[in-house]
């Protein structure tokens, strides 16, 4: 092959045929002009007898195959077999039986992709080629995928998996024999001893050193074939070098246990205990089982069997230093397990104030439950505009057992929140800091305190990532810096590229973090069932002839459209439909339109009849304030009795007292909440129907709004009914919906926000209307 020079192809000069062939291939025109005839007759024999062996691949009832044959002994060499494969002969017979011209051909081009093939001969067990482990081992991981991708049929080893055995280690750690079991212990040196493992299995010394001896990555082990990563035997070998003394402190063995430390880059697999680390390190795992606490003296009531062990995990945590998430299901009863705990702490002698942080929603929750449970914790709402500020703070915390404000507050008042000496510092609905840049998740990680506790039913709720703001509160560096849990954790989690890196995140945070489910019959064996049912409403030609006029305004702003101003539009229609489902009311900004029909409105009215008949109540969510306050008055009128309205703008005193008329009365009626305001913290149990009327298309969201009514102290089953409008987008952004349940512990994107990353097309199929489910006639008619 000639090469071409850059001044001779851009002047179109060739010095033959071929040439002018190549530039072609390379170039925009593929007409190639010779003026010689022979030479272009001659140069397409020579392109038609090159692509004849590819072409009789495609078409040919026989092909070639390479087995690869591992020998028995590692002294012998391997065998690339050249067998011909097909349906003409009965079965793989010897190449040369039945091979023609273009098969002889396709071999000379298998050794352009694997050189060693040139040397294949006759041997008294077939034709091919003898390979050394080193040439065995190029076969295997490069030309073999080479030679699948041009059509030939290969045979690898079924022991073959594509990758290094992987190299980890062990260690013992054995502490000193008149060392107790206490926090101090931590800081005390214990031994290590280390072992190599490769693929979970021990070897010794002299087995490492002896695979380091082989040329080839390819070796032969405990009477088997094995691929190694050289460097990371090398590396292992000396990290396990030989010492006189070796030594780290306990809590760096913990760390190692926990997976957040390696050692020479190597992953430590197994951690194994010696003396009091054992024990301790089992419980931590989770292997073993901590100790229960007796139920505190002074907590009212009686706790079930797991909020026993929720406490005695926290308090077994805290008493090595550690911070816990309690992660239990909504309705499980996290604030009544503080309680207890911190009844706890009370009754081993603190005397320092625990700091607790809640939504403001809740904060009222939390004094009703700690007069009821625990009445002998004074608690200091430190709230509103005639709080406490400065030297009179500190000292008006100095007579609390526990200081209640809210995550507002946190930042607000950081400058005096500061300069109190907590024991500890409780988050309720800790995913309010699974953002780590927000002022309120800085003002948590600043507070100094002896232990910390997050309290939440969603410990992920969008991705991955909350996890990392939430356990840097809890037990900073547990996951390293943002950056490297970015790399480390996150992305791998994200793309899908590296399957273990979940399950080396779930080892990390697991002995931090403790959930059971209302679902379990094993923790709670008398909660009642919750059934949830979709319900397809359907469009008014009203509805769907200002669906249709939403559509296309917004095709034709979104035309031209890019990045940041495209993804506003998208928001924004996804809003003004969401809107039209859910009333033309809603949309035209008009509430006297409440009187035209609605599908949805005229199925809430129709359900909500039956469910007062039978005398039960409901809560109606929904995530917009100006639909509530719609859905309120029109209910109010329909069934002629009262209907509250909870929202982010009603006072607290206001809020609790709803709540309370609610639980307490005695009429059947409905409870109109705001999906944030009224999402987290309530105990509404005197509902047993529970409607989104609109969607957030949030799972961990909408859970927690329906755990409202299905927590303990609920003795009837809970429906929940999901509204959407057939043939919209809500009908299909529903499919997307059960999806993200399935990966909450992953990578979901919040709200709507993942729309806007979709294409055009994409867009379009999510939101166009399906004339097919509009009504023929007027709802109500």
């Amino acid at each position: 092959m000639t090469t071409l020079s850059r001044s001779h192809a851009e002047r179109g000069k060739f010095y033959s045929a071929h040439d002018a062939w190549f530039a072609a291939l390379r170039g925009e025109s593929p007409v190639i002009r010779w003026k010689a005839d022979e030479e272009l007759d001659a140069l397409y024999d020579a392109v038609a007898l090159w692509r004849r062996p590819v072409e009789g691949r495609a078409t040919h009832d026989a092909a070639l195959l390479f087995d690869l044959e591992e020998p028995s002994e590692p002294s012998q060499p391997w065998f690339l077999r050249v067998r011909f494969n097909g349906t003409r002969p009965k079965g793989r017979t010897p190449f040369f039986e039945g091979a023609d011209e273009a098969l002889l051909i396709a071999l000379g081009q298998a050794g352009m992709l694997f050189p060693p093939l040139t040397r294949a001969e006759i041997y008294p067990h077939g034709f091919g080629c003898m390979l050394p482990p080193d040439e065995a081992h190029v076969f295997l991981n490069t030309a073999a995928p080479l030679l699948e991708a041009a059509g030939y049929g290969v045979s690898l080893p079924a022991w073959w998996s594509h990758r290094e055995q992987t190299v980890t280690l062990e260690v013992d750690a054995m502490p000193h024999a008149d060392a107790d079991a206490s926090p101090q212990a931590l800081e005390e040196k214990v031994a290590l001893s280390w072992t190599v493992a490769l693929d979970g299995q021990p070897i010794s010394r002299e087995e490492l050193e002896a695979l380091l001896e082989s040329d080839s990555p390819l070796v032969f082990f405990r009477g088997r074939w094995i691929q190694i990563d050289v460097r990371q035997l090398q590396e292992a070998l000396r990290v396990t070098q030989p010492k006189r003394a070796e030594s780290q402190s306990a809590l760096e063995v913990v760390q190692l246990a926990l997976g957040t430390a390696s050692r020479g880059g190597l992953e430590v697999s197994e951690v194994r205990g010696g003396g009091w680390l054992a024990p301790f390190l089992n419980r931590l795992r989770g292997e073993q089982t901590f100790e229960l606490l007796p139920q505190p003296a002074a907590f009212c009531g009686e706790l079930r069997p797991y909020q026993v062990r929720g406490f005695s995990w926290l308090a077994f945590l805290r008493t090595w230093g550690f911070g816990g998430c309690l992660a239990d299901d909504m309705g499980l009863g996290k604030t009544i397990q503080t309680l207890a705990f911190l009844l706890h702490e009370k009754e081993r002698g603190e005397r320092r104030p625990v700091l607790l942080v809640a939504p403001m929603s809740v904060l009222g929750n939390w004094l009703r439950e700690s007069r009821r449970f625990a009445p002998s914790l004074r608690v200091m709402l430190h709230h509103g505009a005639q709080r406490c500020r400065g030297n009179a703070f500190v000292r008006e915390t100095k007579g609390a057992d526990i200081v209640l404000t809210s995550y507002h507050l946190l930042y607000r008042d950081y400058s005096d929140l500061r300069k109190v000496n907590w024991s500890g510092i409780v988050l309720d609905e800790a995913q309010n800091i699974k953002n780590p840049d927000t002022r309120q998740a800085q003002a948590a990680r600043a507070l100094q305190a002896d232990y910390r506790v997050a309290l939440t039913g969603t410990p992920i709720e969008n991705h991955v990532g909350d996890l990392w703001s939430l356990m840097d509160f809890l037990n900073p560096g547990l996951l390293g810096g943002r950056t490297a849990f970015r790399e480390t954790f996150f992305r791998p989690i994200h793309s899908g590229t590296d399957p273990g890196a979940r399950t080396r995140l779930r080892r990390i945070t697991s002995p931090f973090l403790l959930r059971r489910l209302k679902t379990d019959k094993q923790i709670i064996a008398d909660l009642p069932e919750k059934r949830e049912g979709t319900v397809i409403c359907t469009l008014t030609r009203e509805q769907a002839h200002l669906y249709e006029e939403v559509l296309e305004q917004f095709r034709r702003d979104a035309a031209d459209a890019e990045g940041i101003a495209r993804r506003g539009l998208i928001l924004g229609v996804l809003t003004r439909l969401k809107q039209v489902c859910n009333h033309p009311a809603h949309y035209l900004g008009e509430p006297q339109a409440m009187a035209r029909p609605s599908g949805k409105l005229q199925r809430l009215e129709e359900m909500l009849e039956e469910i007062f008949a039978r005398g039960e109540s409901a809560l109606v969510f929904t995530q917009y304030a100006e639909m509530g306050v719609l859905l309120q008055q029109r209910l109010c009128e329909t069934f002629g009795r009262d209907m509250p309205f909870l929202h982010g703008g009603v006072p607290r005193k206001t809020r609790d007292n709803m709540v309370r008329a609610f639980q307490e009365g005695v009429e059947p009626r409905a409870f109109v909440l705001s999906l944030k305001a009224g999402g987290i913290g309530l105990n509404l149990t005197r509902a047993s129907h529970v409607f989104h009327y609109d969607r957030w298309w949030n799972p961990a969201v909408e859970n927690q709004a329906t755990d409202r009514a299905f927590r303990i102290g609920q003795t009837r089953d809970v429906m929940v009914h999901k509204f959407l409008c057939g043939g919209t987008l809500e009908e299909r952004i529903d499919d997307m919906i059960a999806h993200k349940s399935a990966l909450a512990a992953e990578i979901v994107t919040s709200g709507e926000q993942f729309l806007t990353e979709l294409s055009d097309a994409e867009l379009d199929q999510v939101l166009r209307l399906s004339e097919t489910v509009i009504a023929d006639v007027e709802v109500g008619e």
